[in-house]
């Protein structure tokens, strides 16, 4: 973990590798910390994302790195986006490249509270060499302790772990196409809805696909409660060793032997009502507008 002001010295040191593509500042220098464990590998503006093309007008304050590291033969490629003024703060984790809504709600997010986001960049595909991101903390894996390394740079001690992700319109058992609803439930999953639940296209608040996920070895209504009393809808993760599924929230709570995890998810697109959550969560964890 770095200071706030070394990060800030880094940013005002008047260094010329920084490279405006539109609106968006890119290329800046790394944290000590995280630079010995990855490669910077440079953001031209031929090789900018869809994601940085899509928010090259609305970016600020943030700034975009591109990183690599290696996990055995497997390269993994990630966009390391930071709010130069306000480097510690919230820090989400954006596991696939496919949810092109995740991605702008979280420059929402880093612009208006700080800190910053890691993007997974697989050519705008949810999986990376048939490999989903999401499945790879395994225990003691590379993957999982570079990612925390750099979570934990930017994020406060006291904040928790942050995901955002975008699912597919209903669940393919409710005659939807998506994996994620709060109308399916399990002994190890649990729905707490806030009120009423609907199906259909982006139905905000009460929509089936627009949901918080926490994670713990125990039901904590107390944490619960504080979420839906807000009007925000519950699935609440048991964690066991059993039930294992090398994600980053069962990483968090087994191997990081905490439940202070936090993902938010929306419908493909609805980037209005993943805002509103975003305001929501912020508040409740304290954290206020920069």
């Amino acid at each position: 973990m770095i200071r706030k002001k070394l990060l800030l010295h880094i940013i005002m040191s008047g260094t010329a590798f920084l490279l405006l593509t539109g609106c968006v500042k890119t290329n800046c220098p790394l944290p000590d910390n995280i630079n010995k464990h990855v490669q910077q590998v440079q953001i031209k503006s031929d090789t900018r994302s869809h994601d940085l093309k899509r928010n090259s007008w609305s970016m600020g304050s943030l700034c975009a790195d591109r990183i690599t590291f290696k996990e055995g033969k497997q390269t993994w490629t990630f966009l390391l986006v930071w709010n130069t003024e306000h480097p510690k703060g919230p820090f989400w984790y954006l596991p696939h490249d496919n949810e092109e809504s995740a991605f702008d709600a979280a420059v929402y997010a880093a612009k208006h509270y700080g800190g910053g986001f890691l993007a997974i960049e697989s050519n705008d595909q949810r999986h990376v060499s048939g490999k989903d991101p999401n499945r790879n903390f395994k225990r003691d894996s590379l993957y999982g302790k570079k990612i925390c390394k750099i979570i934990d740079t930017y994020k406060p001690v006291q904040l928790p772990y942050l995901a955002l992700h975008t699912n597919a319109e209903g669940h393919i058992k409710n005659g939807g196409s998506g994996t994620v609803s709060m109308r399916q439930y399990s002994k190890n999953i649990l729905a707490f809805p806030a009120g009423k639940i609907r199906s259909g296209q982006q139905k905000g608040f009460e929509d089936e696909d627009t949901l918080i996920y926490l994670a713990g070895k125990k039901v904590q209504k107390d944490k619960i409660k504080k979420f839906t009393a807000v009007g925000l809808n519950v699935k609440f993760e048991k964690v066991t060793r059993k039930s294992n599924d090398n994600s980053m929230s069962n990483c968090i709570v087994l191997h990081q032997k905490h439940n202070n995890y936090i993902n938010i998810e929306t419908e493909h697109g609805d980037i209005a009502t993943h805002k509103k959550m975003i305001d929501k969560v912020m508040k409740i964890i304290g954290q206020k507008r920069i």
